[in-house]
């Protein structure tokens, strides 16, 4: 009697951080027990989909590696701030990093309150300054003394003391990693000019100390801000002021397959040692420590999913034509030369027998996603899946080629799934230029467009059953 093959070989592609994927006989990627086909039926390719239990068990993760009762995460939104995330954060007991005017409004959406949002980022106009004084965020962060005198002249023009953290660049450098170059806070070399500031103004209130990580290749990067900071809270004690928050900002690296990469909680309970240490040496109060994770926590929930177009043979090796690209659904290709791990999504009990370069769909010859890919033999129709990607993907995504971002769908434990966010539309992508031709354009001129504002594009463009992108959820 003949022994039944096995149906798998999944093992070969599937990574202990992707405990949610699964195959079937088939060699169907299935995400918690959900076919990969199934979401592709329903909405088309390119699509991302999000694991609701990864995001919350990254949440957790932190609360846990670091045990200390005035603990903050708050999640840097700016890596994805689709709605459905943030509220998963602040069910988490989590708060916002918002880096700008859009972010505070979408965190007040998911029904945080404003004491929960602080406002950092670079670049902050008069009106972004007024709008967080006057909702009352838990703090505004400041990058510069002139930032600071700007704040200054709203919080006196709203007869009111405004929060603030002064950002720091405490210039430390371990190996590789460095902060000297960075963009990002007052060199630790003269804050001491804009402590002394903030504490004599009458319309600034100086509440805490950031420090913007970025990418921090070595954990040793956090102790070394925190103790540089500890001399600046102990400078703002001898002017009588009590500094109520740490910042230790974000920079945390995603689970990867790198050497170099690092958990919170390989440090985190001695990085708390570390702190309370301090906090005696000083004799300070213990202060609320605030981190803000980013790709920490969403980067491993997130899967692009896209189809094979087409394949052509070259001289060396062939090209498979993909309907994602690097601009509209896979960016940080372009911008960090990232590199996703891509699997054969329906072809996970194949071996990888061939090489192909997967190119982008895209009018741009640069517009490859992955060059020497070791897949299956593809064919038109194969779906592909690239991991790691819940980070920076759609939010940084164009509609370069005047092409549709792609839906976001959101999966949960017991395989029922929910759009999140749905494919663009041609209305709303031509809506900003179509708006200026309706007030400001020619009559005459205004002629030309009359059919298409009378015709409803995305009807035109092809029914719900043939774009199989019907937008409706899954049991949810």
């Amino acid at each position: 009697m003949k022994k039944k093959r096995r149906a798998g070989l999944a093992k070969r592609y599937i990574k202990k951080r992707w405990d949610f994927l699964s195959q079937d006989r088939k060699g169907i990627m299935h995400i918690e027990g959900l076919p990969v086909t199934k979401l592709a039926k329903k909405y088309g390719t390119p699509f991302y989909v999000l694991v609701e239990r990864k995001i919350r068990e990254k949440m957790r993760l932190f609360r846990e590696a670091f045990p200390y009762h005035k603990l903050k995460i708050q999640f840097a939104s700016k890596c994805n701030s689709n709605l459905e995330i943030l509220n998963i954060v602040r069910q988490e007991g989590g708060e916002i990093d918002a880096s700008s005017i859009g972010e505070i409004i979408l965190a007040l959406l998911a029904d945080f309150e404003p004491h929960q949002i602080t406002f950092t980022n670079l670049n902050k106009s008069e009106q972004d300054i007024y709008f967080a004084a006057q909702i009352g965020v838990q703090a505004i962060t400041v990058d510069s003394y002139e930032e600071l005198k700007k704040i200054e002249k709203i919080g006196e023009a709203l007869d009111k003391k405004i929060d603030v953290f002064i950002r720091v660049n405490p210039l430390i450098e371990i190996g590789k990693y460095s902060t000297k170059r960075h963009k990002y806070g007052i060199p630790f070399t003269n804050v001491q000019k804009s402590i002394d500031y903030a504490i004599d103004s009458k319309y600034l209130n100086l509440t805490g100390f950031h420090f913007h990580g970025g990418y921090v290749t070595t954990y040793l990067g956090y102790f070394r801000a925190l103790k540089k900071i500890f001399k600046l809270i102990a400078h703002c004690k001898k002017r009588d002021v009590e500094i109520k928050s740490i910042d230790l900002g974000g920079g945390f690296p995603y689970e990867n397959d790198s050497p170099h990469y690092y958990s919170p909680k390989d440090f985190g309970k001695k990085l708390i040692k570390y702190l309370e240490h301090l906090c005696k040496r000083h004799e300070v109060v213990q202060p609320n420590l605030i981190f803000e994770p980013g790709k920490a926590i969403v980067m491993n929930a997130g899967i692009g999913v896209f189809s094979v177009l087409s394949k052509k043979k070259l001289p060396k090796r062939a090209m498979i034509i993909t309907d994602a690209s690097t601009y509209g659904f896979l960016p940080d290709v372009l911008v960090i030369k990232a590199d996703y791990p891509i699997l054969p999504a329906t072809k996970m009990n194949r071996r990888r027998i061939r090489t192909y370069d997967l190119a982008g769909c895209t009018c741009d010859y640069i517009d490859m996603l992955e060059h020497n890919s070791k897949m299956p033999v593809l064919e038109e129709g194969d779906l592909l899946a690239a991991m790691d990607c819940g980070a920076y993907s759609n939010v940084m995504s164009s509609n370069f080629n005047t092409l549709k971002r792609a839906p976001i769908i959101m999966v949960y434990e017991d395989g029922t799934f929910k759009l999140i966010r749905r494919r663009d539309r041609y209305s709303e992508m031509f809506a900003p230029e179509m708006d200026v031709l309706k007030v400001y354009g020619d009559p005459d001129e205004l002629k030309k467009y009359y059919n298409v504002f009378r015709a409803n594009i995305d009807k035109l463009w092809g029914g719900k059953k043939k774009n199989g992108q019907n937008e409706s959820n899954g049991k949810r």
